[in-house]
């Protein structure tokens, strides 16, 4: 019988084309993956896919409610929906502390205006401190300016914003918790109510800043690392796109093994099995600054052709593998859970 691989992916086109192209080729008839269409999910309706990558649920939840379930009834969803719906960035700079990595300083912040969330008072609130001024000053004492306010959870820079004082801070965070573009522009109150039910989900943390002299973004699949070195584009000046190439000697090869070395230890101790990890070296020290990146980026405009290639080939060759041998998938080897709730994962 001929297995399916079913691929759910949002506004990219040249990497999951290539990549079912691939698929199709070493597959030779028995193993085939397609666009995955999914509707709405009733219980009795039989699995249309023996292996789900998914590189788009973490934009559109409906879908990690229906991965998860499939998962239940015996299909192999890459990444796991239920680790990825439990993870977030301060879990994970917890962990990688915990496994001796280096990384910036960071601290957790209560949502802003708390008491003005959808149907949240005082009340409800009982365990949240209130933050004085000097609370805050300790805060930033610890942190240092420049600094880094990010949400805890989504990735493409959304809501990111480098921060240089105090001011700058609170008219950020007091802004963007609530989303300054209007939703709703002809509406006022209708605006307001949807605003704040949506900053009820949105959590941010503070994040020292590194001033790096190398930038290395790691490309992990299945145990394999390759390394790029990445200069990120200038946003002040509208740039989106940041540039990558594969240069061995800009780290050298000590460098580039410690480097490496920490991208496989964090990536296979979280139960990673695909993912781009982002690493900035100072004065020799790599800092482990993003690694919840399991949609990783293969698009040959941002990445270029020799990455892009590498992704179809290194990708297909892992869905193909989990296909064919149970013994193949990661997530199966995997223990981190167990380790978290005995208190860690060293």
């Amino acid at each position: 019988m001929v297995k399916k691989i079913g691929i759910i992916t949002g506004r990219e086109y040249n990497f999951p084309n290539a990549l079912i192209e691939a698929i199709h080729h070493k597959g030779k008839g028995e193993i085939v993956a397609e666009i995955a269409t999914i509707g709405a999910g009733r219980l009795d309706e039989p699995l249309a896919y023996d292996l789900i990558y998914d590189r788009i649920s973490h934009d559109y939840p409906y879908y990690r409610f229906m991965l998860k379930a499939a998962v239940a009834r015996g299909a192999y969803v890459i990444p796991n929906p239920m680790l990825w719906s439990a993870d977030d960035k301060y879990l994970g700079f917890t962990l990688a502390a915990d496994l001796g990595l280096t990384v910036p300083k960071t601290c957790l912040l209560p949502i802003a205006g708390s008491t003005q969330l959808y149907d949240i008072t005082s009340e409800s609130l009982r365990n949240l401190k209130y933050l004085e001024n000097s609370d805050w000053q300790t805060i930033f004492d610890y942190i240092g300016f420049p600094c880094w306010l990010k949400p805890v959870t989504g990735g493409g820079w959304l809501a990111v914003n480098k921060v240089h004082s105090p001011e700058e801070f609170f008219h950020l965070y007091n802004n963007e918790i609530f989303h300054t573009k209007p939703i709703y522009p002809e509406g006022v109150e209708k605006d307001m109510a949807v605003r704040n039910w949506l900053s009820r989900t949105l959590v941010f943390m503070l994040q020292e800043d590194i001033a790096y002299q190398q930038f290395a973004r790691c490309f992990y699949i299945a145990g394999d690392v390759t390394t790029a070195r990445f200069e990120p584009p200038d946003r002040v000046a509208g740039a989106r796109l940041g540039s990558y190439s594969v240069d061995p000697d800009f780290f050298g090869p000590e460098l580039l093994a410690r480097i490496e070395a920490y991208v496989r230890k964090l990536n296979q101790s979280l139960g990673y099995e695909i993912n781009t990890t982002e690493l900035l070296v100072k004065d020799g020290i790599p800092y482990a600054i993003d690694f919840l990146n399991f949609a990783c980026d293969f698009d040959k405009n941002s990445v270029g052709d020799h990455l892009a290639d590498m992704g179809v080939d290194k990708v297909s060759d892992y869905l193909i593998n989990c296909v064919r041998n149970g013994n193949a998938r990661l997530q199966c080897k995997d223990n981190v859970w167990r380790k978290l709730i005995g208190g860690g994962i060293r």
